[in-house]
C-alpha cells in the first residue's frame, strides 16, 4: 500500500507543480480555500477567529495576487508562517516535533532554491497531514471527555 500512496503523492505533486508552472491557479485556489475551512473547523464557535482567518487568508485577494503575478516568495513565506502558526496553536504538544520538522524541511528547501512549483505542493501536503492529525486528536474519546468537562465547568 505504501508504494501506491507514494506513487499517488508523487503524481499529485507533479500535477500541481505543472499547473503552477503553467499559471493555472484554479486547483491551487481550491486547495487554499480548503485549508482556510479546515483551520476554521478546528475552532468551533469562534466566529471572531473564523472572520480573522478568512480575512488574513482572503481567497479572493489570494486569487487576484496569483492572477496578477504579485504572489511571490515573500508572500508565500508569509502564508507558510501564518498557517503553521495556527497549526501550532491548535495542535497538541505531542505533535510539536513533527510540525517543527516539516516546517524546518520546507525552510531548508526554500534555502536550497526549490521553486514555487516544488514548494507549494510540499507545503499543502504537510499542512493537510497536520490538519488530519489535529482532526484525529480532536476526535479521540479523551478529547471528547475533556470538551464535555469544559462545557460543564461553564454552567
Amino acid at each position: 500500500m505504501t508504494n501506491v500512496r507514494e506513487t499517488y503523492y508523487k503524481a499529485w505533486t507533479a500535477a500541481l507543480g505543472q499547473e503552477l508552472i503553467e499559471d493555472k491557479f484554479d486547483w491551487l485556489c481550491s486547495l487554499h480555500r480548503e485549508i482556510v475551512i479546515r483551520i476554521c473547523n478546528a475552532i468551533p464557535s469562534r466566529h471572531d477567529l473564523h472572520n480573522k482567518i478568512a480575512t488574513d487568508m482572503d481567497p479572493i485577494i489570494f486569487r487576484q495576487m496569483l492572477d496578477n503575478k504579485v504572489f511571490g516568495g515573500k508572500e508565500f513565506m508569509t502564508l507558510v508562517e501564518y498557517v503553521y502558526s495556527w497549526i501550532k496553536k491548535l495542535s497538541s504538544p505531542a505533535r510539536d516535533k513533527s510540525i517543527l520538522e516539516s516546517e524546518a524541511q520546507l525552510m531548508t528547501n526554500v534555502g536550497r532554491g526549490h521553486t514555487i512549483a516544488q514548494l507549494v505542493p510540499a507545503f499543502i501536503l504537510g499542512v493537510h497531514k497536520h490538519l488530519d492529525d489535529l482532526e484525529t486528536d480532536l476526535g479521540r474519546d479523551i478529547t471528547k471527555d475533556f470538551r464535555r468537562m469544559v462545557e460543564m465547568s461553564k454552567k
